[in-house]
C-alpha cells in the first residue's frame, strides 16, 4: 500500500503488475536502455550526466517555444520552478533565444551538481508569490511517512534521507535530465535513479529532485519481487504539486490519483510490451 498523504501538496498512487522476466534482468533493461523514457510518448529529449557534469551533456536540450516564452517572462509564482536568484539570471539573458537556452542549461547543471554533492540539502527552494516552496521539505516528509510504515529496512530510508552519505556497496545509480510533455505542459526534470538490494529484495528509486513546471518534485519506489514466471513489480509514487493544495484539495487529490494511475498504467503497459519483445 502507498503510505498516507505527507503534505497538502502530496498526490500518491500505487500499482502492481507482473513482468515475465527475472528481477535482475528486468532492472538492468530498464536502467541501461532508459526504457521508460523510450516508451513514453510525451518524451521530447533526454540525456545522462556523467561525473560532475558538463555543458556538453545538456547539448541536446533545446527549449520548446512554450518553454522559451515562459523563461523569457520568468517571475515568482507557480508557472516556473525557479529560485529568486535563478529568475534574476534568466531575466538578465533578455529575450535572446540562445542566451536564454544557455542560461537554463547552466542553471540545470548547477542544480545537478548541488544535489550530487549534498542530496536533499542541495535543493534550492522555488520562489512563490509572497514566499517559497521547499522541495527538500516535501521529499523529507514523504520519507518520514514511509519510514513509519516500516515496510522496508531503516537503512533504505536512511539512504533516501542522507544521500550521498551511506551509499551501499551494490547501489547502482543513474543521473539524467529529461524533457517531456505532461498534462499539456513542456517540462524539464532532473532525475536520479538508484537500485540496490535491501533485506534480500531488489528495490529501485526514481527521484525527480528538480522539475521546471507542472509539479514540484516526485519520488517513486519500486520493489522487484521474484515470483514464478517472472517479477512482481510493486510501484508507489508520491508527487508534490500545488494543484492539489488549498480549498477542495481532497477532491482534487481523488481526481488526480485516478488520472495519474490511468496514465501510469498505460506507460507501464508500453514498458512491459517492450521488455517482452
Amino acid at each position: 500500500s502507498v503510505p498516507g498523504r505527507c503534505t497538502e501538496r502530496d498526490l500518491n498512487v500505487g500499482i502492481a503488475f507482473l513482468v515475465k522476466q527475472d528481477p535482475e534482468k528486468l532492472v538492468r533493461t530498464v536502467r541501461e536502455q532508459m526504457l521508460m523514457q523510450r516508451v513514453d510518448p510525451g518524451t521530447i529529449a533526454y540525456g545522462k550526466f556523467e561525473g560532475d557534469g558538463t555543458a556538453a551533456q545538456l547539448a541536446n536540450l533545446k527549449l520548446t517555444s512554450a518553454q522559451l516564452k515562459a523563461y523569457s517572462n520568468a517571475k515568482p509564482g507557480d508557472d516556473l520552478n525557479l529560485s529568486s536568484e535563478e529568475i534574476a539570471a534568466v531575466n538578465a539573458a533578455g529575450k535572446d533565444t540562445a542566451a536564454v537556452q544557455d542560461k537554463v542549461r547552466e542553471l540545470l547543471l548547477a542544480r545537478y551538481r548541488a544535489y550530487r554533492a549534498k542530496g536533499l540539502a542541495g535543493l534550492i527552494p522555488y520562489a512563490r508569490k509572497g514566499g517559497k516552496m521547499d522541495p527538500a521539505a516535501d521529499l523529507a516528509a514523504v520519507i518520514a511517512t514511509a519510514r513509519k510504515s516500516a515496510l522496508l529496512p531503516a537503512t533504505f530510508y536512511d539512504l533516501l534521507d542522507n544521500y550521498p552519505q551511506g551509499i551501499p556497496a551494490d547501489l547502482v545509480e543513474t543521473h539524467y535530465w529529461a524533457q517531456f510533455t505532461a498534462h499539456g505542459e513542456d517540462t524539464i526534470a532532473l532525475v536520479h535513479t538508484m537500485q540496490g538490494t535491501f533485506a534480500g529484495d531488489l528495490i529501485g528509486v526514481q527521484r525527480h529532485y528538480y522539475v521546471s513546471t507542472g509539479y514540484n518534485v516526485e519520488q517513486a519506489v519500486t520493489g522487484f519481487l521474484p515470483v514464478e514466471g517472472g517479477t512482481l513489480v510493486i510501484y508507489t509514487n508520491h508527487t508534490s504539486t500545488d494543484q492539489v493544495s488549498g480549498f477542495g484539495g481532497g477532491a482534487k487529490r481523488s481526481i488526480g490519483r485516478k488520472f495519474m494511475a490511468g496514465e501510469l498504467k498505460k506507460l507501464f503497459e508500453r514498458g512491459r510490451t517492450a521488455v517482452g519483445k
